[in-house]
């Protein structure tokens, strides 16, 4: 009773200085946060606008890969065609040659021209476009372009070798193009045996290309070739500054060094800028320049102290009722301990209703993580679809045009229209197999089976197959120990997809030289163990503990985070098993442990 009086008696001191210390706390807080953020901003940001251009140049590089490989392989395509291989043999049937160009020219709306030069310089067969969209027509003035340095490039190119051009404007007859067209050359040279003929060259306009490598709402961009010269700036005044003759470079521009403009990457701590190389074909002839757009530089910085200063009056506005509540007279302790009892004894009472919430919290999260790994898997199986349909539908195509121009030129036979017939059956037949493939993959089983693991295996390969071998990636199966698995086939085949898939993609981010992908099945310890091993350089140490939790990614665009976690739930609850990941030398191992007593 006495120490409880004593308290009474000094409440009203204990009251004071609570307050008082509660207002300094205030105090220090302000002072804390201000100087926290001058001093941490400035490096935060620095980092965070680093890792994004980094991230935003690797998204530009594919970019221009996937345009280049498109481009490539319609003049491949050409070349390969052997009504266009017996014209340019030997001058005859140029009617089905034209044709033939007329139908790849129109493929695309950003084809400009397609031509055929000869040996000599002079363009055999010519399709023009105006402008990106407009219409395809046959060029009647044709003309010798032997002194056009493309020409001569051409000629010492070895057999089915690609040459793309350096990104410039356009030129007829020795002058540039009025309004400027900028375009990219694609050739590839034509030989009967090893006796040179003359080359397929593809001009593209690239206005709307160039204009997506530099669109950006939170950077400024420019993009100049290797001597720093502007081919698109932020002002449209210094576009093209070498072709038009304007003294004008990004080198003097933005005062940066030659040494530090040649590097692959560059990154400027001081000027706040970041240098990517843009490769063409194995040719570093573009540069990207990020700089932070000032406008939004200006609304982030302003959005910051809005938050500092929102939190720092909250701090002294809590500050006096919180010193009021907590120097509430001591004298009523008991009373509040009885109060926290009934409040605990109340939480214990509802204690089961709270549970049941929670349980019903966490289907509810299931159910969500399962809607969106079912919308991730359908993404993927489109994908998949279109790399397994890309290459019969072109053959398709080519077969019509054949069909067609034989028809219109009054070539076509029987034996030729039976022959295109029964080859487009069997293109057919291969999409409609691919499509029951998709079917039977996602079918959902209806109760558990004993099922060969290899050939489950085998349909998750069916399903990725394409887009592997496009990758260049070897995906290969050791069989070391038979043995049979007891639940849901088509879950288990789900799982495989998902890691090849994962494995894939981080080969592919990685470029990795050589890639691979090697599955095992052995038996170790009473168990059954599927390993699946890659060498694209192994999952970061930081987060490898992690990578089976929902919405935890290493794909900072393209990631969803559900797959892993989708696939170890499955593991765990239909099979009882087991699934886990680790690093060795060369990339990573993810194990599934199964019980072998079936």
């Amino acid at each position: 009773m006495t120490n409880i009086e004593k308290i009474k008696k000094s409440k009203k001191r204990f009251k004071k200085i609570l307050v008082i210390s509660y207002i300094a706390f205030a105090a220090l807080i302000l002072v804390s946060i201000y100087m926290l953020h001058v001093r941490i901003s400035s490096q935060e940001s620095l980092k965070h606008f680093l890792n994004n251009t980094t991230q935003n140049s690797i998204q530009k590089q594919r970019y221009i890969d996937n345009f280049l490989s498109r481009s490539s392989n319609l003049i491949k395509a050409i070349l390969s065609n052997d009504e266009f291989s017996s014209f340019a043999r030997t001058g005859k049937n140029k009617k089905i040659a034209q044709d033939l160009f007329y139908s790849m020219i129109k493929i695309d709306k950003s084809y400009m021209q397609l031509r055929y030069i000869d040996s000599n310089g002079n363009e055999i067969i010519r399709f023009d476009r105006k402008d990106i969209g407009t219409k395809v027509f046959k060029q009647t003035d044709l003309q010798n372009k032997s002194k056009r340095y493309y020409c001569k490039k051409c000629a010492s190119l070895k057999k089915s070798e690609i040459w793309f051009s350096n990104i410039d404007l356009n030129i007829e007859h020795g002058k540039i193009e009025k309004p400027i067209k900028p375009v990219i050359r694609v050739s590839i040279p034509v030989f009967d045996k090893n006796r040179y003929l003359g080359f397929l060259i593809l001009n593209v306009f690239m206005k709307r290309y160039l204009n997506d490598l530099t669109e950006s709402s939170i950077y400024d961009l420019y993009l100049c070739d290797l001597s720093g010269n502007f081919l698109i700036s932020k002002n449209p005044k210094n576009n093209w500054s070498k072709y038009l003759n304007k003294k004008i470079n990004a080198l003097n521009e933005f005062d940066i060094k030659k040494e530090d403009f040649s590097k692959n990457t560059y990154f400027s701590k001081k000027h706040r800028y970041f240098i990517k190389t843009l490769k063409i074909s194995g040719y570093n002839n573009l540069k990207l320049i990020y700089f932070e757009n000032l406008k939004q530089k200006k609304l982030t910085s302003q959005l910051i102290q809005q938050r500092v200063l929102t939190t720092v009056l909250f701090a002294i506005f809590i500050s006096f009722p919180f010193a009021y509540l907590v120097s509430f007279p001591i004298s009523k302790l008991y009373d509040s301990l009885e109060e926290e009892a009934e409040r605990i004894a109340k939480e214990a009472n509802n204690l089961e209703i709270r549970v049941q919430v929670e349980i019903e919290k966490n289907h509810a999260k299931d159910r969500l993580l399962e809607n969106q790994a079912k919308l991730a898997a359908l993404g993927e199986m489109i994908g998949n679809i279109a790399h397994q349909w890309r290459h019969p539908i072109t053959r398709l195509s080519l077969i019509m045009q054949n069909l067609k121009s034989l028809y219109d030129n009054k070539k076509l036979t029987s034996e030729m229209f039976n022959k295109y017939y029964k080859n487009s059956l069997e293109q057919i037949d291969y999409m409609s197999e691919t499509i029951e493939d998709f079917r039977n993959f996602y079918r959902e089983d209806k109760e558990k089976s004993l099922f060969n693991p290899s050939l489950a295996i085998g349909n998750a390969y069916k399903i990725v197959n394409a887009s592997i071998k496009h990758e260049g990636i070897n995906l290969s199966l050791h069989v070391k120990d038979k043995f049979s698995v007891l639940g849901f086939a088509n879950q288990f085949s789900q799982v495989i997809l998902n890691i090849i898939q994962n494995a894939k993609d981080a080969l592919e981010e990685k470029n990795i030289k050589n890639p691979y992908i090697d599955i095992t099945l052995y038996q170790k310890d009473g168990k059954n163990i599927i390993e699946i091993r890659d060498n694209a350089g192994g999952i970061n140490k930081d987060i490898i503990d992690k990578i089976f939790d929902a919405y935890t990614t290493t794909k900072q665009k393209t990631g969803t985070g559900i797959g892993l976690y989708m696939s170890k739930t499955i593991i765990k609850e239909n099979f009882n098993g087991n699934l886990y990941a680790k690093n060795w030398d060369d990339g990573a191992i993810f194990v599934i442990e199964l019980d072998s007593k079936v």
